[in-house]
């Protein structure tokens, strides 16, 4: 009984910190808003350019919360102890795994450069989108738009990540808490961008490192995918 507990504490901390670690790393959120801060700087005072990108960090940020809670709620209203069933880890394990395999294969396009999965109305969207926003609202809600597109490579993570914390604690603060870190660290990579432009980085210097490290960037995160399925399934596998 204890060796189950410990088991089931590990894999569900393991999924939860594995799933922080995919969403930090994905690129689509960041590029926008290196695109976005880049002509905020170049449009605007300082000031207001650092208003301007907090404010779309939180429309950012809120995405990732309501996308969380709104998953939550969902779950909430099917019985828990089906949600646990072996059936329903091996699904979302096999759904992690697919995730994992079209990342490799589908989240940059091939060719040169590290252009991404989306459309090309909607890359012309988030490229031209920047040159028109001048308000603290308008970027807020730039912000929250802009994780609508990988909701498909960030949703299986957000169902492991609760099925998961469902397990560590059933305290609403607790809970709470966790999903809060989990927002906040899913943007640090916008501000470590901020950081980096007030530096000596800029735009061109930003893509040039995306696109050398992009092959990194592909195999490790679909690593990830396949970890976090594993430790899914992994009690299950013991206990045969």
């Amino acid at each position: 009984m204890c060796y189950n507990l410990s088991m089931n504490i590990f894999t569900s901390v393991g999924i939860v910190f594995l799933s922080t670690l995919i969403s930090s790393f994905l690129m689509l959120i960041p590029g926008i808003f290196a695109n976005f801060f880049h002509y905020a700087s170049g449009k605007y005072s300082r000031g207001k350019a650092d208003r301007l990108s907090i404010f779309y960090i939180l429309g950012a940020e809120s995405m990732v919360v309501l996308s969380f809670f709104l998953i939550a709620t969902i779950i909430w209203v099917f019985p828990l102890p089906l949600l646990a069933s072996r059936i329903v880890k091996w699904i979302i394990a096999g759904v992690l795994l697919a995730t994992g395999l079209s990342f490799l294969f589908l989240y940059f396009r091939k060719g040169h450069g590290s252009q991404l999965f989306i459309s090309r109305s909607t890359a012309k969207y988030f490229l031209d989108k920047p040159r028109h926003i001048k308000t603290t609202s308008d970027a807020f809600v730039f912000g929250l738009v802009s994780g609508i597109p990988e909701l498909p490579f960030t949703i299986p993570l957000y169902i492991a990540s609760i099925l998961a914390i469902f397990t560590l604690t059933t305290s609403p603060f607790s809970y709470a808490t966790i999903i809060m870190v989990y927002s906040i660290c899913t943007i640090l990579p916008l501000f470590l961008i901020h950081h980096s432009f007030r530096a000596d980085t800029n735009l061109a210097d930003y893509l040039k490192l995306r696109s050398k490290n992009k092959t990194f960037f592909r195999f490790f995160l679909s690593f990830i995918y396949l970890l976090i399925a594993i430790l899914i399934v992994l009690p299950e596998i013991i206990s045969l």
